[in-house]
């Protein structure tokens, strides 16, 4: 049965007005609404001026504006960079499960870093907006503070106070296998990765850095591929690092896909696994379990949290809880197999 909404009048009209932006750059209203939609009548610099004040304000100088003001679109807009990272798609399978019974209507907007995708996410009309993934800078944030829309991050666990946050801390992940590593007589450790959407992979490496700097091991034993994470990605960077670096004690794969192709790699090469070298891996997916030998990995509840992200769009969609910023820590845990 379709989940109803509860009675909603029209949205609070805390929302930033022409007049406001006319206000803070020390003009009239029509000047701003000239430079909004006859910008040849406005000269240059006035109108550079109102149109960077706009931003950092989160006008909404469109239809899309009227929308959000007087009535309800039941839109949620996602915003990610991916929708085929691995994360990415257990994470939406999560989301879209807790939600299909609700009575909204899910928008994606694929965009990439450098485009002004706040702009294009409020075209939709959102009664509420979900990052995936999503990295943002200063002005980023606060353009979306602006909005006054109900706001849902998920992925690196963040506490900026935007929003909900409903994230893993990267770093513990990569200190629980480098610290299992260790304690096994590890320490030549080599890191593999593959071309992934650059905002995780940025976490990553920061982690990556940090363990080597805190257990006093060679950052530098990092390859990184430009195919996308896969069996085949596994086995070659697998090989390059035989080639490059010799044989060393470990091997930490940043997929369990990599991990699954370096282990089949290594039974051609004849490379007995855990005792010449180990491989580990970051996902905890089926595929950890059931390969030979079974994964050491890191397991990360992608599925949990988007079902989390599901529940607080409904919840917040149904006014059952009241929006207020919150950072949610889910937890990822080590699971030792024998691989490593």
């Amino acid at each position: 049965m379709t989940e109803q909404k509860s009675n909603k009048s029209r949205r609070s009209t805390g929302k930033v007005t022409l007049a406001d932006i006319a206000k803070k750059v020390g003009v009239g209203a029509m000047t701003v609404s000239r430079a909004i939609h006859k910008p040849d009548l406005v000269s240059e610099e006035l109108r550079d001026k109102i149109q960077q004040t706009i931003q950092e304000m989160g006008y909404i100088p469109n239809v899309a504006a009227r929308n959000l003001a007087s009535v309800n679109s039941n839109n949620i807009v996602i915003v990610t960079t991916s929708l085929i990272a691995t994360e990415n798609t257990l994470i939406l399978e999560g989301l879209q499960r807790e939600l299909q019974t609700a009575n909204v209507q899910l928008l994606f907007l694929l965009t990439e870093k450098d485009k002004d995708w706040i702009h294009e996410a409020i075209q939709y009309s959102p009664e509420i907006i979900v990052l995936l993934n999503m990295e943002y800078d200063a002005n980023q944030s606060q353009r979306l503070k602006n909005l006054n829309l109900p706001l849902i991050s998920i992925g690196a666990h963040k506490t900026d106070g935007l929003g909900i946050n409903i994230g893993v801390d990267i770093s513990q992940v990569i200190h629980l296998l480098v610290s299992h590593l260790l304690q096994k007589g590890k320490q030549e450790i080599g890191l593999l990765c593959a071309n992934q959407q650059l905002s995780i992979f940025q976490q990553y490496m920061k982690s990556w850095h940090s363990a080597c700097l805190q257990y006093a091991i060679n950052p530098h034993l990092v390859l990184h591929g430009a195919n996308h994470a896969s069996f085949k990605t596994g086995a070659q960077l697998f090989n390059e690092a035989f080639l490059l670096w010799g044989r060393i004690d470990a091997f930490i794969c940043l997929s369990d896909e990599m991990a699954c192709g370096a282990l089949f790699e290594a039974h051609r090469r004849h490379i007995n696994i855990p005792y010449e070298t180990t491989i580990s891996s970051i996902g905890g997916l089926e595929v950890s379990e059931v390969c030979y030998p079974k994964l050491t990995t890191v397991a990360i509840p992608y599925k949990e949290m988007g079902i989390l992200a599901g529940r607080t769009v409904r919840r917040l969609f149904n006014q059952q809880i009241a929006y207020k910023p919150d950072s949610i820590l889910v937890r990822s845990r080590l699971i030792i197999r024998d691989s490593t």
